[in-house]
């Protein structure tokens, strides 16, 4: 895992109560969120940019498409 930094997180007490009943290894259950928050928020920034970069740049039309791929072909 590396190197690790500690945090802190508060839960009631009846939360507690119910992951020690299931067995629900907290730590763990919190960096599965957070990891997968991150991995969310990954990619709904490549999403912007993404449309930022459509935006920008001008439609292809089918046939300039097809254009490009015969014209590879035959080289």
């Amino acid at each position: 895992m590396g190197q690790v930094e500690k945090i802190t997180v508060k839960v009631p007490i009846e939360l507690k109560k119910k992951m020690m009943q299931m067995n629900v290894n907290s730590s763990e259950f919190i960096r599965q969120c957070v990891q997968k928050k991150i991995d969310q928020e990954k990619r709904k920034v490549a999403s912007l940019t993404l449309d930022q970069i459509r935006k920008q740049t001008k439609p292809t039309s089918t046939d300039e498409i097809v254009s490009w791929i015969i014209g590879d072909r035959e080289r």
